[in-house]
């Protein structure tokens, strides 16, 4: 082989070399540009799919909370009508209480008596004391007037004492003020020495300060002169650089020249693009079959909850029938009660006079038999109302949990299974129910009912 050929050879590898390199670089940002598209395809995607979802959602949301709302009152209708016979016991109550008070009058009628006898006991005893009082007031005021005596002679010798002690005292301060005068003229003296020191001190540090700070300025001169040279070398560096950018200059030009060939290339890539976001538009009518499919199951099961409800609502209306039986019972029998029960006031004791050491024990009065016995059916029926409004809380508690997991559930297409298929449930298209419990006519029927049983 001549050298010419070994030459030709050489050229053709390094342009192949040259063509799988620029087709590798394409590929590669082909492979950018796809992730790329494919996450905002991914964004887009699931921003229409909430839009579509929104609606369905809130009209579900919707039918829920009607369905909570006309639960919630039919519960508070029945506390309603529970703290109406709380009222009327109370009423009871009130009246038996008052009766009671009664016999508490009497009771402090016969205390105030009692209290009157000892209050006139009481004035003997303290005239009495007043007297004793007196008579050992006298003999006190007898020795005060001895002890005063002897108190202001005493006072007069301190006075004399304290003259005396006044002339020693005088004579010792002014001893002690002519100690300390000598005493300061010597700190004078010690101090005039001192500050001569200072001062000579003070003018041997500003000449040395001085001849440093002459040697300093010498030295940075000197390091100025080394930074100057430095700076001109740089100078020179920064020339050749400026070389080197006009030739990067020039090979950023054949650069675009290159990026104006990769341009027509992608426009190749741009119909292939096109051509797979057919098959994406494919792939979403295939997706909303299914979601169709999905909404059908949902109907489905949604009918047999409505069943289940039925039954519930049936269930709960036997138990008011039963409550309505035993109100009408209860009628019944206050019908039943005679005339003498009704109207039977509290027997009323005309308290003889009783022995004062009788009066502080406590007293058993039978005729009070009657109004404990009232007062304790009347805490015994509030008891049994509160249980039964502690127990209706909790069930209307249940029913909130129930409709949440249920809300949730439809958020959510059930998942294609083998029991799915075989019962072909199909989901269900949820709307808003039309009946609505009314507080104020279910309270008007009650109010119906309690007239007619009187």
């Amino acid at each position: 082989m001549s050298r010419k050929e070994a030459k030709k050879k050489a050229r053709a590898l390094a342009k192949l070399e040259e063509e799988k390199q620029f087709n590798r670089d394409a590929f590669l940002r082909e492979l950018k540009l796809g992730q790329f598209s494919v996450q905002r395809r991914e964004k887009e995607w699931k921003k229409m799919m909430m839009k579509i979802a929104e609606p369905h959602m809130k009209e579900e949301l919707e039918w829920a909370w009607i369905s909570f709302e006309r639960s919630v009152d039919n519960k508070d209708m029945e506390i309603a009508l529970y703290l109406e016979e709380l009222r009327n016991s109370e009423n009871q109550y009130s009246m038996n209480f008052k009766n009671h008070l009664e016999h508490l009058d009497e009771f402090i009628s016969v205390f105030l008596g009692r209290m009157d006898e000892l209050k006139t006991e009481f004035n003997n005893n303290i005239s009495h004391l007043e007297k004793s009082v007196e008579e050992d007031l006298g003999g006190i005021i007898d020795t005060w007037k001895e002890d005063e005596d002897f108190l202001k002679t005493v006072l007069y010798m301190l006075e004399l004492t304290k003259k005396d002690q006044k002339t020693i005292i005088q004579a010792e301060f002014f001893n002690k003020l002519e100690e300390e005068e000598t005493k300061n003229t010597q700190l004078t003296q010690r101090l005039e020495a001192l500050l001569e020191d200072l001062h000579t001190s003070i003018e041997a540090d500003t000449e040395k300060f001085l001849r440093e700070y002459l040697e300093q300025t010498n030295k940075r001169k000197f390091y100025y002169e080394e930074l100057k040279a430095q700076d001109d070398s740089l100078r020179k560096v920064l020339s050749l650089q400026l070389e080197k950018l006009n030739q990067m200059h020039n090979t950023i030009k054949t650069l675009k020249m290159k990026l104006m060939e990769a341009e027509t290339y992608l426009g190749r890539k741009l119909k292939e693009l096109e051509s797979e976001a057919q098959f994406f538009n494919n792939a979403y009518t295939m997706l909303k079959r299914r979601l169709e499919n999905d909404r059908q199951t949902d109907q489905q099961k949604l009918e047999v909850l409505t069943v289940s409800h039925s039954e519930t609502v049936r269930h709960l209306e036997k138990i008011k029938q039963k409550g309505e039986h035993i109100l009408h019972m209860a009628a019944v029998c206050r019908k039943l009660e005679t005339q003498e029960e009704k109207i039977l006031p509290f027997p009323c004791v005309d308290m003889e006079h009783h022995h004062k050491n009788d009066v502080e024990e406590a007293v058993y009065i039978k005729s009070l038999d009657l109004f404990w016995q009232k007062v304790g059916q009347a805490e015994a029926s509030r008891n049994a109302l509160n249980e039964e409004r502690a127990f209706l809380r909790k069930e209307n508690e249940l029913l909130q949990k129930e409709l949440h997991e249920y809300c949730q559930c439809l958020n959510c297409p059930m998942p294609q299974t083998a029991a799915n298929e075989i019962l072909n449930w199909t989901p269900h298209d949820s709307k808003l129910s039309k009946n609505v419990t009314d507080a104020n006519i279910e309270l008007k029927k009650y109010s119906k009912f309690n007239s007619s049983f009187g």
